[in-house]
């Protein structure tokens, strides 16, 4: 008896190969810390003084530093976590260390409040999110000034397209960050969406499946093929 293609036959076969082009690219370039970095005291304020937490999520760089300033100090996509003592209370701020004119920046609250925005999980960070002006804010978290609260959330934050032709030609991504109780700031995870202009979600986790779980349901969906086939037999 010859064989007879099933309608579940030419699904899963269209399913693999849906499944192929997804796996070899992800839009949102998601980077988890296996050890989370948090901040010391920084008496110089930042002018000084590099000791802090650094990370760049266009490249995948995290690293907690003490005195001494990274050796690229400005990279598009760099950013500088510090707690601030220069004035004896501790208070929790973030630079921009990529060049504002290229549009790297902190997405702010609004106009009106030009600290960096607070950003809950689930919230979409894109065009016409907060105010998006790189340079125009400042730089605190709090207590005294800005937008945070003690506890874990996200900072909204405007990349720098390296192929771009413009300043407004940018990459949305989001730092996993915690503010803690003495106004340290620990680093959790960082994530930026790798297409120019395209909204990014806030995730506690990678919110692209690893190319292995693609592997898995691929093999899955063959070996139903394989069956379906058999029975037509």
């Amino acid at each position: 008896m010859g064989h007879r293609s099933t309608p579940f036959l030419s699904l899963s076969i269209a399913a693999l190969a849906a499944l192929a082009p997804q796996a070899s690219q992800a839009d949102v370039v998601y980077t988890s810390l296996a050890t989370a970095l948090t901040t010391t005291p920084n008496p110089g304020g930042g002018n000084s003084d590099g000791t802090g937490v650094w990370f760049n999520p266009l490249t995948g760089y995290a690293e907690s530093r003490g005195y001494f300033f990274p050796g690229t100090l400005f990279a598009d996509g760099q950013f500088f976590l510090l707690t601030d003592t220069s004035s004896g209370s501790a208070e929790a701020e973030v630079y921009t260390q990529g060049f504002f004119s290229r549009g790297n920046g902190v997405i702010y609250a609004s106009a009106s409040n030009l600290n960096p925005a607070f950003f809950a999980a689930g919230t979409s960070i894109g065009v016409g999110t907060g105010y998006q002006s790189p340079g125009a804010g400042y730089t605190d978290l709090g207590p005294t000034f800005g937008n945070w609260a003690v506890g874990r959330g996200f900072l909204g934050l405007t990349l720098r397209n390296p192929a771009g032709a413009s300043a407004s030609d940018v990459f949305y991504g989001f730092a996993d960050i915690t503010v803690n109780d003495d106004y340290t700031i620990t680093l959790n995870a960082f994530a930026f969406e790798n297409i120019a202009g395209k909204s990014i979600t806030t995730t506690l986790t990678s919110p692209v499946p690893e190319p292995a779980s693609y592997l898995l349901l691929a093999a899955g969906l063959a070996g139903v093929a394989m069956r379906t086939r058999r029975r037509s037999s």
